[in-house]
C-alpha cells in the first residue's frame, strides 16, 4: 500500500487512515467468521478469543507489514472444529466465506464515508476512504479463490467436493511459488482485476442507492 501510494504526491493523512481503516477490515474479517462460526455451533474460534477486537489476537506481524508495503495483509487464522458443523461442511462453507463478505462491508461503508466527504470538498479523506475502499474489495476478491491458505480454499475443503479439493492441494503442494504464480496468471488474464471493477461497480450502485 505505502509503496503504491507514495509514488505520486499524496497527504500523509491518507495514508494513514486507509491503513487504520484496513487494519479494522482484517480484525473484522476474523470477528465476523468467529461470530458465525458460534452461531453453528463451533465455539472453538470463541474460546480461543476470536470474538474480541483485540488487535493482538488477530493480527500478524508479517501480514501487517506486507499490508502497510503491497496492501496485502492477512491475520491469524481463527480455529475451527470441523466435527461440530452439520450439513455436510456446508455450515463451515459459510464460515469461510464470510470472511470476503466482511471486506465487502467494509468497502462498502468506507465508500458511503468517502461519499460524504466528497460532498463536504473534503479531498484527502475522500481519497483516504476510497483507497480503504479498493483495498478491501481486493482483499474480498483474493479470499475467493480456492488457494490455501485463503478463506475459498478452506471452504473448498470443507465443502468435500473432491475435484475442488484436488486443485487446492494441488496448488498447495508447490509452496509460496504456486500461489505467486498462481495470481500472477490471474492477474495477466484479467481475472482479479474484472472481479474487483464487478464488485466495486455493485457498491458505488448500492452507495448512490442508498445516499
Amino acid at each position: 500500500m505505502l509503496l503504491n501510494l507514495l509514488q505520486g504526491p499524496v497527504d500523509l493523512s491518507v495514508v494513514v487512515i486507509s491503513i487504520t481503516v484496513m487494519l479494522f477490515a482484517l480484525i473484522f474479517h476474523n470477528v465476523v467468521q468467529a461470530w458465525l462460526a458460534s452461531r453453528y455451533g463451533d465455539s472453538t474460534p470463541r474460546y480461543a478469543g476470536f470474538l474480541s477486537f483485540d488487535p493482538q489476537r488477530h493480527l500478524d506481524l508479517m501480514g501487517v507489514l506486507f499490508l502497510m508495503l503491497l496492501g496485502l495483509g492477512w491475520t491469524v487464522p481463527i480455529p475451527v472444529n470441523s466435527r461440530n458443523y452439520r450439513g455436510r461442511g456446508y455450515d463451515e462453507v459459510k464460515v469461510w466465506y464470510s470472511g470476503p463478505l466482511a471486506f465487502l462491508l467494509v468497502a462498502f461503508v468506507s465508500t458511503i464515508i468517502a461519499a460524504l466527504f466528497a460532498r463536504m470538498d473534503q479531498g484527502n479523506l475522500t481519497q483516504a476512504f476510497l483507497t480503504a475502499s479498493y483495498y478491501s474489495v481486493l482483499h474480498a476478491v483474493i479470499h475467493l479463490f480456492p488457494v490455501w491458505p485463503l478463506d475459498g480454499a478452506r471452504a473448498a475443503l470443507a465443502s468435500g467436493n473432491r475435484s475442488l479439493k484436488q486443485f487446492v492441494y494441488q496448488i498447495q503442494s508447490y509452496g509460496n511459488l504456486g500461489f505467486l504464480v498462481f495470481f500472477l496468471l490471474m492477474g495477466v488474464l484479467g481475472i482479479t482485476g474484472n472481479l474487483i471493477d464487478l464488485f466495486q461497480g455493485i457498491i458505488s450502485r448500492l452507495v448512490g442507492f442508498v445516499l
